[in-house]
């Protein structure tokens, strides 16, 4: 793994679905900050499919952060994945977005 994974990046992983053990690559948002960041990377899935809850936090700033659609953090499904499934570096998401999400992390947990 890359040791210079910080919060607010997002990338592509190799995500595992739990209800069929088959993996996805898909963007992921790295959510961990630096003191959490060992051999494995907490992560928010990112889709462009539409908010199920009030936990999904629309990006508006989604070009910005290398994603080719508009998308949303599903914040109610953070995972911990090994760092070698992530695959490659898209790009940072915009403060605004990053504070939003996180925001949304700490009313969850």
């Amino acid at each position: 793994m890359n040791s210079k994974v910080k919060q607010g990046e997002v990338w592509l992983a190799d995500v595992i679905f739990k209800d069929s053990l088959q993996s996805k690559l898909r963007p992921v948002l790295i959510v961990g900050n630096e003191l959490a960041i060992d051999v494995d990377v907490i992560i928010a899935p990112i889709t462009s499919q539409q908010p199920r809850n009030k936990f999904d936090v629309v990006l508006e700033y989604w070009r910005e952060a290398g994603l080719q659609k508009s998308s949303l953090v599903r914040t109610s499904k953070i995972i911990s994945i090994h760092g070698t499934e992530l695959n490659r570096k898209l790009g940072v998401l915009h403060r605004h977005d990053l504070d939003r999400v996180l925001h949304m992390c700490r009313e969850l947990f």
